[in-house]
C-alpha cells in the first residue's frame, strides 16, 4: 500500500504542532483542533518509521481487528445472538463496498471513531443492561472514550442521541421520567454538552471546520436523497439505486425492524438512521464513510436472515427427508452457505474494484518518497529549504519535505505555490528541484 492523497497533509498538520500542542487538543477540543485523535496515530508512526507507509496500514489492519471484538461484543450486550452478531462481524469486517478504508491510510479518522463509538456504547450498555446507572469511575471511562470518539471523527456528534434511542428502546424511561433523569439522563445530557461544545468549535472556533466549503452542508431534499443512493450503492455491494429504490429500501428495513418486538432490531434501525447524520448533507462521503452505519445494517441484514433460516430449517425439519438432519444441521448449513456465499462474492469484489483501485493510489506521492530516499540529503538545524517545480498541483512537497527532514527548525517553502524568486530563492540554504521528473539537489 502507499500513502493516499491527505496522509502528508494530515501528517503535515500535526507535526507542525509538534508532541505538546497535539497531547493537549486532545482536552481543548472547543477550539477546533483538526481532529486530533489523528495524531496520535500519525505522528508515533512518523516518528519510528519516517514514510513508511507499511507500519501505518498495519496499524490500521489492527484497529479494524480489534473493531471486529468491539462490535461482536456490543450486539451480543444488545441481545444480539451469538451467530446473528457473529454474521454481523462478518459483514462489517469484509466488505467490499467500503473499498477504500482498507487502502486508504487516511481512512483512520472512520477507523479510530468506529473504535471509540463501539467503544463507548459497549461501556454504557454493557452496565446499563444490568439494569442499573453509572458509577463515578465507570461514568469517568465512558465520558474519556466519547472525547477520544469525539476528536476521531464529527460521527461522533450522534452518540447522544444513539445512546437516548437506547434508552428508549431497551429502558422505556418514560414509565418512571423523574428518577431516569435523575440517573441516566444526567449522562445522556452530559454527552449531549460535549457534543455541543465540540460543534460549536467546529462552526464557530479558529479556522472553524465547517467555514471549509467541503465540510459545509447543503440541508435539502435532493442532497439528502443523492446520499442514500450513493451510501445504499456502496452498503448494498455496487448495486445502483434509484429514487424509488431508496424508498423501497427504507420501507422494508423500517418494516423488518418494527415487526416484533425485538429492541436490537429497532435499535439497529435507530442507529441506521441517526449515525450517518452528520455526512448526509455533504458532498461525496461514501465508501469507508459509511463503516460506522454499516454496522446497523449488518445486524438488521444478519437478524433478518438468522430468523428466516431458522424458520426454514424448523419447518423442513418436519419433512421425511430432512427429519433425520434436524433443524439444527439444516440452519448450521444454511449460515455456512451464507458466509461462503458473501465471502466469494466480497474476494470477487475485491479483486475487481479493490484490488485495481488501490494500485492506483499515491503513485506520485510514493515516487517523490522513493527519490528521497535514494537521495538522502541532509540539511542543518534552522536552515531554509526551497524545492522548485514540483510534479504536484498542491501543497504536497511542502509537507513531504517537512516529514522527511523531521526537524521543526527547518523552513520548507515551495516556489511555485510561494511565487519565490531571485532574492527570495536567493536566501534559501538548500534548494532541490525536478529535472524531467527526477529530484536533483542544486544547492
Amino acid at each position: 500500500m502507499r500513502f493516499a492523497a491527505d496522509d502528508m497533509m494530515n501528517m503535515g498538520i500535526y507535526f507542525r504542532m509538534g508532541p505538546w500542542r497535539a497531547l493537549a487538543s486532545q482536552f481543548l477540543f472547543w477550539q477546533n483542533w483538526y481532529r486530533p485523535m489523528g495524531a496520535a496515530f500519525y505522528m508515533p508512526l512518523h516518528h519510528w518509521f519516517g514514510l513508511n507507509p507499511m507500519p501505518f496500514q498495519a496499524a490500521i489492519v489492527g484497529i479494524l481487528a480489534i473493531n471486529l471484538c468491539l462490535g461482536f461484543g456490543l450486539l451480543r450486550v444488545l441481545g444480539c445472538g451469538r451467530v446473528a452478531a457473529g454474521l454481523a462481524s462478518l459483514i462489517t469486517g469484509y466488505h467490499a463496498g467500503l473499498a477504500n478504508l482498507h487502502y486508504n491510510i487516511d481512512m483512520v479518522y472512520d477507523v479510530l471513531c468506529f473504535l471509540f463509538f463501539a467503544g463507548t456504547l459497549l461501556c454504557y450498555v454493557s452496565i446499563r443492561s444490568q439494569k442499573r446507572s453509572l458509577r463515578w469511575p465507570e461514568t469517568a471511562l465512558f465520558l474519556a472514550l466519547y472525547l477520544c470518539a469525539l476528536n476521531s471523527k464529527e460521527m461522533a456528534l450522534t452518540i447522544p442521541f444513539v445512546i437516548l434511542s437506547y434508552e428508549v428502546i431497551y429502558h422505556r424511561p418514560f414509565r418512571n421520567l423523574m428518577q431516569w433523569l435523575r440517573g441516566p439522563g444526567i449522562l445522556v445530557a452530559a454527552t449531549g454538552v460535549l457534543a455541543a461544545v465540540d460543534f460549536f468549535g467546529k462552526r464557530f472556533g479558529p479556522d472553524a471546520l465547517m467555514n471549509n466549503a467541503a465540510y459545509q452542508p447543503v440541508f435539502s431534499l435532493q442532497r439528502w436523497i443523492d446520499f442514500q443512493k450513493g451510501s445504499l450503492h456502496d452498503l448494498l455491494c455496487y448495486t445502483n439505486v434509484t429514487t424509488a429504490g431508496v424508498i423501497l429500501v427504507w420501507l422494508l428495513a423500517t418494516f423488518l425492524a418494527w415487526r416484533r418486538d425485538q429492541p436490537a432490531l429497532r435499535f439497529a434501525w435507530a442507529y441506521m438512521v441517526l449515525t450517518p447524520l452528520p455526512i448526509a448533507f455533504l458532498s461525496d462521503r461514501f465508501q469507508g464513510c459509511l463503516y460506522i452505519p454499516l454496522l446497523g445494517w449488518a445486524v438488521l441484514a444478519s437478524m433478518t436472515f438468522t430468523d428466516l433460516a431458522q424458520s426454514v430449517s424448523n419447518y423442513l425439519a418436519k419433512a421425511a427427508v430432512f427429519r433425520r438432519a434436524g433443524a439444527q444441521r439444516l440452519f448450521a448449513i444454511f449460515v455456512a452457505a451464507a458466509v461462503i456465499l458473501w465471502a466469494r462474492e466480497m474476494t470477487r469484489l475485491k479483486a475487481s474494484v479493490v484490488v485495481p483501485a488501490a494500485a492506483q493510489q499515491g503513485i506520485e506521492t510514493w515516487d517523490v518518497i522513493q527519490q528521497l530516499q535514494a537521495l538522502h540529503p541532509h540539511v542543518q538545524p534552522n536552515s531554509k529549504v526551497v524545492f522548485l517545480n514540483d510534479p504536484f498541483t498542491d501543497w504536497d512537497m511542502t509537507f513531504i519535505g517537512m516529514l522527511w527532514f523531521h526537524d521543526r527548525s527547518v523552513e520548507v517553502h515551495n516556489a511555485r505555490l510561494e511565487h519565490l524568486a531571485g532574492a527570495d530563492l536567493n536566501r534559501m540554504d538548500y534548494a532541490f528541484d525536478f529535472r524531467d521528473g527526477k529530484l536533483v539537489q542544486l544547492k
